[in-house]
Order: structure tokens, then C-alpha cells, then sequence
């Protein structure tokens, strides 16, 4: 969907392994850009950091880390306790992180009148089984899936016990399951902006995937990180239809382009309608949301969660469609969004 602009060789498979380049520089206390590349979340994540030595290799060395424990956590006890659990009744026990990050789920589904769905598991199952398979599955499997989504049978709930607040959450009915894929790059990309912070890192990249990117301060040259938009219906990834400057802000987006197949001349992407069951089909190829790491005044709520916020967006709106993805941005006047269409062309300003 994104290509990053200002690397336009290709990564060998020998970038499998991690890598580390450090590019520039050679005193201790010299500026040096430093490159760690790995297999992260089922996808290449590159990381860039420019800083001293010890500092950019500190950044890297803890922004991998982050990728690491987003996808432990993704794959953690409590949210199977969580599905195992679904339809009797009971409530289970999640961490205080995990409480928010559902909570904020819960308000973007709410928005978007389910558009977004966290709780849409068991169709996301469904359909990376059919894309193995490059065969859509059969109506009736479609429609029991669509009966186990709905994220107002999702319920969390705080309560106090001795002086401790437990944190618990419930899924309504049987055979339930959260998405985790819906959050992770977003998540990740917050840690990383957490990690870099603390360690005083003042220009860096972040990119998962080119499909989640966390762009601070400049690049090398001293300008914003150039960030390409794709053309989905292009003949190859170097077709860029715009590029974006980015300096401290995030970027989400959302395709039919990378996991799809064809069927009867159908295309069947990954980005499912909660609503149908089915691939959402609103005329859009690909939503791009950028978003700034500050702007506490028009969105106090998300402060630190940025990257999973653009993340949730830009998938709402490719199931909204241009109109309704448009009027959801209204609550979020700091998004920048770029539309495009099925025919391969930018929609709107």
C-alpha cells in the first residue's frame, strides 16, 4: 500500500535474519544512522534511527524489543481465556493495558456503528482460510460467522478488592473471538513512540510493513521522512500516485492490494464488513490516515495511542466508503486522509 520513498532498493532474503547497517558517521558522539530490519507480526519491519552511536543502537535494540512483546501479547493467556469463556457468562480477569486498548476499541466500533470491529475473529478466520484456499467459503459458513461478531457483546467492567481494581472483561456469546490483528501495528507503533521517547531519540522510522508507519523528526537530509502513496492498481510497487512528507506522526493504511485472491473475476480481499460477512466493497482500493504524535487539544483521549487510533480509522473508513469515512473524520480533525478509488485514482481533495 505505502512505499517507502526515499528506499527504493529492493530487500534481499537475506534481510530474513536481522540486520543491522549503521550509515555516517564515526566518532563515538558522531551522528550515525542506524537500520535494523526483521520478520516481526508477519511482516518486514524496518526500524531507522539517527542519533550517537550508543543511543541509535539502544533505539533499535528496544524497538525490536517492543515488536516482540506486541506480539506476545497479541498471543497472550488472557484474551484466549477471554474467548474460551465466551457465551457462559462468566467474566475474565485482563490487564489494566489491555482494558484500555479494548476500551478505545469500543469507542471507534461505536463510532463507526461497527464498521470497526474487534470482535470480528471469526470472520478474519473464515477468510484467511479461503485465502489459502483461493476459494471464497460457502454462504452458510459465512453466515454462522457473521452471528458470532457484534461488539456490543463485548462488555468490560472495573471493580475494586481490597484496595486492588480488577480489570474484566466478557464475550456474550459462544465461540466468539477478537481480531487480533485488527490493533497490533498500531499498538506497536505506539510502544515504539513510547520507547523512543524515553530513550531522548529525536529522529527516527518506524516502518511495519509499509502499511503502519511512525515517522519522528527529519530524515538524514534534514527534511520530513517521504512517504509514497502506491497506486493498488499499479503494474509495481514503484507506481506512487503522491508522497507524503511526515515529521512526528503516524500512518495507517488499509487495502485490497497485499492479501487478496480472485475468484470468478472477483477480487476477495482481507478487510471483511462486519456488517455482510464479505469483503467490503464501498468502491475504495486503499485508506491512508496520517495522524500527529501531539494534539492534545482536538484528541485529549488519545494521547499515546495515535498509532492505534489511525490504525482503527483507516480501516473503518475502507468499510465505511468515501462519504460516510469522511463524516467519521469529523471527530478527528487532525487526520489527514488520502482516498483512493478501485480505478487506481486519488478520490477528493
Amino acid at each position: 500500500m505505502l512505499l517507502k520513498f526515499f528506499a527504493a532498493r529492493e530487500i534481499p532474503a537475506i534481510f530474513l535474519l536481522t540486520v543491522v547497517l549503521i550509515l555516517g558517521g564515526c566518532g563515538r558522539n558522531s551522528a550515525v544512522t542506524a537500520e535494523d530490519t526483521k520478520i516481526a507480526m508477519g511482516t518486514l519491519a524496518r526500524l531507522t534511527v539517527r542519533a550517537d552511536e550508543i543511543t541509535a543502537q539502544a533505539g533499535l535494540r528496544d524497538g525490536m524489543a517492543v515488536l516482540a512483546q506486541t506480539e506476545r501479547d497479541a498471543d497472550g493467556a488472557a484474551l484466549a481465556a477471554v474467548e474460551a469463556a465466551a457465551g457462559t457468562g462468566e467474566w475474565r480477569e485482563i490487564s489494566p493495558a489491555l482494558y484500555e486498548t479494548l476500551t478505545l476499541a469500543q469507542e471507534i466500533a461505536r463510532r463507526s456503528d461497527g464498521a470497526f470491529d474487534v470482535t470480528a475473529g471469526a470472520l478474519t478466520e473464515l477468510w484467511e482460510r479461503a485465502r489459502t484456499e483461493k476459494q471464497p467459503p460457502p454462504p452458510e459458513e459465512i453466515a454462522a460467522a457473521r452471528d458470532r461478531v457484534g461488539y456490543a457483546q463485548l462488555e468490560l467492567r472495573t471493580s475494586e478488592e481490597n484496595g486492588r481494581t480488577i480489570y474484566e472483561a466478557r464475550l456474550r456469546k459462544a465461540g466468539m473471538k477478537i481480531d487480533r490483528g485488527a490493533l497490533i501495528k498500531g499498538l506497536a507503533l505506539d510502544g515504539i513512540a513510547h520507547s523512543w521517547q524515553d530513550t531522548g531519540i529525536k529522529n527516527a522510522l518506524a516502518d511495519l510493513g509499509t502499511s503502519s508507519i511512525l515517522a519522528v523528526g527529519v530524515n538524514e537530509a534534514g527534511d520530513p521522512w517521504q512517504i509514497g502513496i502506491r497506486n493498488p492498481r499499479g503494474e509495481d510497487r514503484t507506481d506512487l500516485l503522491m508522497v507524503l512528507p511526515l515529521s512526528d506522526e503516524v500512518l495507517s493504511s488499509s487495502g485490497d492490494d497485499e492479501h487478496f485472491f480472485i475468484s470468478e473475476g472477483r477480487r476477495y480481499h482481507h478487510l471483511i464488513d462486519p456488517h455482510t460477512g464479505y469483503p467490503a466493497d464501498t468502491g475504495l482500493s486503499s485508506v491512508t490516515v496520517t495522524l500527529p504524535l501531539e494534539d492534545n487539544e482536538t484528541l485529549p483521549t488519545w494521547k499515546g495511542h495515535r498509532g492505534m487510533l489511525s490504525d482503527m480509522l483507516s480501516t473503518a473508513i475502507f468499510v465505511l466508503g468515501p462519504e460516510k469515512g469522511r463524516a467519521l473524520l469529523a471527530d478527528f480533525p487532525a487526520a489527514l486522509v488520502v482516498l483512493i478509488g478501485t480505478d487506481g485514482k486519488p478520490i477528493g481533495e
